[in-house]
């Protein structure tokens, strides 16, 4: 029989449960065998039902101690102490994946990538994106024929004044951020950003034009007064555009064709009209249980998590 990787698994939110432990139990060579939560202890004990997870815990060093585990998941909010429960399952010895945001500051993911580069350890930020089929599908026809220029969207109606500074960007944002430095396949090298108020009393309209490293030219649009959440992408190349919604399709025009173009809907390309399965998200859980039975590196990494998060923050500079 094959190996398993044995899974500890830290929070019972609703990401989590709508997310991550459904992908999980998909994977045949993966298996949750302990689960931990301190807060809400009756979603502690129907997750372990529902999954059939033997080991309890409320302490997740008591699960560290205690339980025989391959690699840990770690699905919580920096803002209840991500960065500490990082760096101690690192310490532990444990490859590790966490969602996005990864840190509260470049500061802390850079602190959180020392702990992962010292200990040895895989580990994995769920930047899904980089997993969704038809984006995949158009990134590699595009670039096949050589790329020169890429667009990332985040439009949101949240007209709201409780977030911290940035945190919108940091919080939905950045998967367009992170994205963008996928499909450039380069590092920035120059970056020229705007923000503004949209009816709010901070700051929660970010524009940025990024040219890397290898010459593509990218740019960022993101605005939370939006009238709608429309999270889309454009990748143009020699003689190819496509543009692509995650949630409906991807439509790839070539060689001056207009009338007929390539048509990838994102849900008969993925085979599936299940979220995880459309958006990537079964993949990612996939990609990182393949990478760490492997012994290989999962991607993106806290080291690769620390670029996007270096944008990020360039960005909300807003030079002009």
């Amino acid at each position: 029989m094959s190996k398993k990787l044995r899974i500890g698994f830290i929070g019972t939110g609703n990401f989590a449960r709508k997310v991550h432990y459904p992908s999980l139990a998909r994977i045949e060579s993966a298996e949750i065998a302990a689960i931990c939560e301190n807060t809400h202890i009756e979603r502690l004990d129907e997750v372990a039902r529902q999954y059939g997870i033997g080991q309890r815990y409320q302490d997740y060093q008591d699960m560290l101690d205690k339980a025989d585990l391959d690699a840990v998941y770690a699905i919580m909010r920096p803002t209840y102490g991500l960065a500490e429960v990082a760096c101690d399952v690192l310490a532990a010895g444990k490859p590790l994946f966490i969602e996005k945001p990864p840190a509260l500051s470049v500061e802390e993911m850079r602190t959180m990538a020392e702990a992962a580069e010292s200990s040895g350890c895989g580990t994995q930020v769920g930047f899904n994106r980089r997993f969704i089929p038809v984006l995949v599908e158009a990134r590699r026809q595009v670039t096949e024929r050589g790329l020169c220029s890429i667009t990332g969207t985040f439009y949101k109606h949240e007209l709201k004044d409780d977030w911290l500074p940035g945190r919108k960007l940091l919080t939905n944002g950045i998967h367009a951020v992170d994205t963008l430095r996928w499909l450039a396949d380069s590092e920035p090298r120059e970056v020229v950003a705007a923000t503004s108020k949209g009816f709010t009393k901070g700051d929660n309209c970010w524009q940025a034009l990024i040219r890397f490293e290898n010459g593509v030219v990218g740019s960022l649009l993101t605005n939370y007064s939006a009238g709608a959440r429309v999270h889309t992408f454009e990748i143009h190349g020699k003689g190819i555009s496509a543009f692509i919604d995650p949630d409906e399709s991807a439509v790839i025009y070539a060689d001056g064709d207009r009338k007929s173009p390539q048509i990838l809907g994102a849900k008969e390309f993925a085979g599936s009209d299940e979220f995880i399965e459309y958006y990537g998200l079964r993949a990612e859980n996939q990609h990182f249980v393949d990478s760490i039975l492997a012994g290989k590196k999962p991607m993106p990494d806290f080291q690769d998590a620390l670029k996007t998060m270096e944008l990020v923050a360039e960005i909300e500079k807003g030079q002009i």
